[in-house]
């Protein structure tokens, strides 16, 4: 057995039977670190590497630390990250009517697939994996895309309100409620890395000026959404793929540096 590897019972005063002090915490051994950075953890006699502790990373759109999940199984939180990111972005085109582009209607189908249906069943796998706030975020943004695209879908919901004033308004209703939602999520990143919270802080700004756009028949206000809609595509993006990259598949120097939050370790 190496030295790495071997237990430290060579400190008596280290280590204490559980009958000695009934009201006092076991003491099991010393906890240190090696290699060149420390990236080695040893407890108990135990080697383990730091990736082995989950941590607050966008990548697995875990807010906080966390322990490492009991089942092993791959990361579907880039999936989720990606889905809602290419249709928020495409979404955003739309709305600050990129080439020419006026009507939202080509970003339906990726709302009902890609943000509605993948993120469902990414947030499914992340109930496995153990994460309760990706799993909420996952279900609850894909209820919002499939609401989003039923909207967006010919068979005329807005024929059921009265003027086209009173649809707009209740848009505008629907927007309010998520961005609710958004923002006390955004509240669980706050001890997170500064990419992951950006992202939520940008999806809550795209809420409310969506909101605030259809309240005002503004299209200005809608433009702006517009374009935080894109850079919650792309803040997205980058979390997804902070998530995906990893020595193995791609140069170190290449793989997002992460970032915390000020006093995210207090």
């Amino acid at each position: 057995m190496s030295d790495d590897l071997k237990p430290h019972t060579s400190h008596p005063q280290d280590i204490e039977t559980p009958s000695s002090h009934q009201d006092e915490p076991v003491v099991l051994g010393r906890v240190r670190t090696s290699g060149e950075r420390d990236e080695y953890i040893h407890i108990g006699g135990v080697k383990y590497h730091r990736d082995d502790f989950a941590r607050a990373f966008g990548g697995t759109l875990n807010p906080g630390s966390a322990p490492v999940p009991t089942r092993q199984f791959g990361n579907a939180a880039p999936s989720g990250l990606f889905a809602f990111s290419m249709t928020m972005f495409i979404l955003g085109m739309c709305l600050v009517n990129a080439r020419n582009v006026h009507a939202p209607n080509v970003m339906v189908g990726c709302a009902f697939f890609g943000g509605g249906l993948i993120e469902v069943i990414a947030g499914i796998w992340e109930i496995v994996a153990e994460n309760t706030f990706a799993a909420t975020v996952f279900f609850c943004f894909g209820a919002f895309w499939f609401s989003w695209s039923m909207l967006n879908f010919p068979i005329g919901i807005e024929k059921y309100y009265s003027t086209p004033d009173e649809f707009a308004q209740s848009v505008g209703i629907f927007l309010m409620g998520w961005f609710i939602f958004a923002f006390l999520m955004t509240l669980c990143t706050l001890k997170a890395t500064v990419a992951f919270f950006l992202l939520f802080i940008s999806l809550d700004l795209a809420l409310i000026f969506l909101a605030a756009g259809y309240f005002q028949s503004n299209s200005k206000l809608t433009n702006a959404g517009g374009g935080f809609c894109i850079s919650t595509g792309l803040l997205g993006c980058w979390n997804g793929y902070a998530g995906v990259a990893s020595p193995q598949s791609t140069y170190k120097w290449l793989i997002p540096k992460a970032v915390m939050m000020p006093g995210a370790h207090q």
